[in-house]
């Protein structure tokens, strides 16, 4: 059963720029204005105690033990956390939050239902540099969820990722002709107006069968075309 309330997405980052601006797009921006879903990026340079002498308030600092590079500190991601929290604790809301590693569990369809049927609220933690300091995961208990099998400048793009994936699931959002491609007889090979089609003196068709208005030859055609790709792809 999914919770009747509305769902909460929180993005820890030091560029919530790019969170507003995904935000404010396509069926992410219907959820948002439908109340379906809201979306608030929490900038760890905000929570910062303190003023250096020059003006600059970094975020990051150099790990203990040697290394490349540097590492978010705790205090201002755990402070930005916790402000995102606040209001969720206040409400009673069912929480969760996720830092987003290249190391972490594979985000799949599967667990974005389950992350949508059992949080109201939903944290991402976005890492930059080297990484976030462990301690931040182990005070908020937070599972580290990785999006695929590479390593991206940060985690903003990751989380959005998601949070698109997870709110196509709310019920309510996708509109009458939109569905779960995975409900649904999906080719993934579609085709559009024209029938036939000229590129440098080349043409090319759309498939006759698609043509014929059999619904059984379509939809056998589909399976077919979607299991020569899992066999492609060596799933």
């Amino acid at each position: 059963m999914y919770s009747a309330r509305m769902k909460r997405f929180h993005v820890i980052t030091i560029f919530p720029d790019i969170v507003t601006a995904y935000a404010g797009e396509s069926i992410v921006a219907r959820a948002v204005k439908d109340k379906l879903i809201a979306i608030k990026a929490y900038n760890p340079r905000d929570f910062l105690r303190g003023k250096s002498k020059n003006g600059y308030r970094p975020v990051d600092d150099r790990p203990y033990g040697g290394g490349p590079g540097m590492v978010l500190a705790a205090d201002p991601v755990v402070r930005a956390i916790d402000r995102a929290l606040s209001a969720a604790r206040k409400g009673k809301r069912k929480t969760k939050v996720i830092i987003l590693s290249p190391q972490g569990k594979e985000f799949t369809n599967a667990y974005a239902e389950r992350l949508v049927k059992r949080y109201d609220d939903v944290v991402f933690v976005a890492g930059r540099y080297e990484g976030i300091d462990a301690r931040v995961k182990t005070i908020f208990r937070a599972e580290e969820v990785s999006t695929g099998p590479y390593v991206l400048t940060g985690g903003e793009l990751p989380a959005l990722t998601m949070i698109d994936a997870m709110t196509r699931r709310i019920p309510g959002v996708l509109g009458k002709f939109e569905s779960l491609e995975e409900s649904r007889t999906a080719s993934p090979d579609v085709y559009t107006r024209p029938e036939v089609y000229e590129w440098k003196g080349k043409k090319y068709r759309v498939p006759k069968v698609l043509r014929s208005g059999d619904h059984k030859k379509i939809d056998a055609w589909k399976e077919t075309r979607i299991a020569m790709r899992k066999k492609k792809k060596g799933e």
